[in-house]
C-alpha cells in the first residue's frame, strides 16, 4: 500500500511540472579591442573598472524574459588559438615578481537589445584590459 501511494505521490509530482524544450540556439562570437575599453570611476575617482558595451539585437525582448543568455571568455594557448572557454564571472588570481598581489574578474550584463563585459582588478590598478574575446550563446 506504501508502495502505491508513493507511486501516486509521485506521479502526479511529474505531471505537474512543465518541461520546455530549447527551441533555438544563437552563437554569437565578440572582441573588445585593448583600446575600447572605457575607463569609469565614481564620484571620488575610486573603484575603477573598465566595460564595454555591445549593441546585441540578437538578445530580443523574448529571448530575454523567455529564453537564456550565457556568456563564455575565451582563452588562447601560447600559439594565440583558443583552447578553452571560461564561463562569466572568469576570476583570476595574480602575481607579479614584485610580489603585488591582485585578482582579475571578468564578468558582464545584459538586457534585451544589449550586453556589457566588466573588468575589474582588485587592487583597483589602473591598467587597461588587453584584447579579449567573448562567446555568446542564447537559447530559447
Amino acid at each position: 500500500m506504501k508502495r502505491l501511494l508513493l507511486f501516486f505521490a509521485v506521479a502526479t509530482m511529474l505531471a505537474s511540472c512543465t518541461f520546455n524544450d530549447v527551441n533555438d540556439t544563437k552563437v554569437v562570437n565578440l572582441t573588445v579591442q585593448s583600446g575600447d575599453w572605457v575607463k569609469h570611476t565614481d564620484v571620488d575617482g575610486l573603484n575603477l573598472y573598465y566595460s564595454y558595451t555591445f549593441n546585441m539585437p540578437e538578445i530580443t525582448p523574448n529571448i530575454f524574459a523567455n529564453g537564456s543568455v550565457q556568456t563564455y571568455f575565451v582563452i588562447y594557448d601560447t600559439q594565440n588559438a583558443p583552447f578553452a572557454q571560461q564561463v562569466l564571472p572568469y576570476v583570476r588570481h595574480y602575481e607579479n615578481t614584485n610580489g603585488d598581489l591582485w585578482t582579475r574578474t571578468v564578468d558582464c550584463e545584459y538586457s534585451a537589445g544589449s550586453i556589457t563585459f566588466y573588468v575589474t582588478n582588485s587592487d583597483f590598478f589602473d591598467e587597461t584590459p588587453p584584447l579579449m574575446d567573448f562567446r555568446v550563446v542564447m537559447q530559447w
